[in-house]
């Protein structure tokens, strides 16, 4: 009986420690508030940490916690706030934002594309602001992961909404240039060339006719030796010129960067078009050599190939093509044309769904 006596005495004895503990939480708890509120910040990133070492899981603290070493360039403090409140939140889709962008800033960018990515495909009524740093951020990861074509249309609506922003002008010229990049990365010599880059190709999406070819001609005569500047201008003459003239801009092009994959592959895919496949198929193979993460190189070998019957090797360079830029219209199409070739009747039919809603938004932003 003695020893049990202790024993409830010993427990007894623990409870007025765990009530100033938990006095010891709210108390840090409703300073940080306080602080933050205030906008002592400093101050209330300091309570906020306290507060969490007593309760780890206080997602509310988390979160504050998070955002203020956001807006404070704390990133790595950020990082590990943002990182505990998903493991307790992780349907909100801002947490999963906030902590794409702290792992941006602190240099873990595969993480950081595919958080910001999930971020924006779950969030919803975000700031426009905040929605706006997202896809700015999206845009410069996927030309760092060497994925121009999927990175160029994300920058689309910023250059639409006319931000004149030196780092944006940096960002859609290296994407333009097709160099795998960020801004900050970028090499002090060579700013002023991808600037000017990114100036005629800001021109060119805002639909600027009269501005953008005498851009494009001071482009040209200040660098006329400048890997993928003959490229970027044979793009520009496709969209309104004949294939003839775009043709020199690219053979210009291999001449200057010989292992260029989106030069060798749109001559290869340009000589398919006029008939010529046979004689396309050597260049469209080394492009695809040259280019395993370029979509236009996989697909004009694909193309090539579907065409010489060897349908498995085939569909194996357009699916490659599709996932690496899954918004071409003209890869699911395709694809759906292979599938079908080769009896795989299911996955032709999924393409062409694919294709005609594709189509039919197309269409709706086109009247838009």
């Amino acid at each position: 009986m003695m020893a049990l006596t202790r024993v409830f005495a010993s427990l007894l004895a623990l409870l007025p420690a765990f009530a100033v503990h938990a006095a010891t939480f709210e108390e840090l708890a409703a300073r940080a508030n306080g602080a933050r509120e205030a906008n002592k910040i400093s101050d209330a990133i300091g309570l906020y940490q306290q507060a969490l070492q007593l309760k780890p899981d206080w997602a509310e603290g988390l979160w504050f916690l998070g955002t203020l070493a956001y807006d404070t360039d704390q990133y790595e403090i950020g990082r590990r706030a943002f990182s505990e409140f998903v493991k307790l939140q992780e349907n909100a889709g801002g947490g999963w934002s906030f902590l794409g962008l702290c792992e941006f800033e602190t240099g873990d960018y595969p993480h950081a594309l595919e958080h910001i990515q999930r971020g924006l495909k779950m969030a919803t009524g975000l700031d426009p602001s905040i929605d706006q740093v997202l896809r700015f951020h999206e845009a410069m990861l996927l030309t760092r992961m060497g994925l121009f074509d999927q990175a160029m249309p994300r920058y689309m609506p910023l250059v639409q909404r006319r931000i004149q922003n030196p780092v944006l002008t940096l960002a859609v010229g290296l994407t333009s240039l097709h160099q795998p990049l960020l801004p900050k990365d970028l090499p002090m010599e060579k700013q002023d060339l991808v600037a000017a880059v990114g100036n005629a190709a800001r021109l060119w999406m805002l639909g600027d006719t009269a501005k953008t070819g005498p851009a494009f001609q001071a482009l040209l005569k200040s660098y006329p030796n400048a890997p993928g500047v003959h490229y970027f201008y044979a793009s520009y003459l496709l969209s309104f010129r004949p294939a003839e003239e775009a043709m020199v801009e690219l053979k210009r092009e291999l001449e200057l960067n010989p292992h260029n994959p989106d030069a060798r592959a749109t001559i290869a895919l340009l000589m398919v078009r006029a008939g010529a496949s046979n004689a396309a198929l050597p260049l469209a193979r080394q492009a695809a050599e040259d280019g395993p993460t370029c979509p236009m190189a996989q697909f004009t070998y694909g193309l090539i190939l579907g065409e010489n019957a060897e349908l498995q090797q085939a569909i194996q360079r357009l699916e490659t093509a599709e996932r690496l830029d899954p918004a071409n219209l003209e890869y699911h199409m395709g694809l759906a044309g292979l599938y079908s070739k080769a009896g795989r009747h299911e996955d032709a039919r999924r393409e062409r769904r694919i294709s005609i809603q594709m189509a039919k938004e197309s269409g709706a932003h086109g009247q838009g």
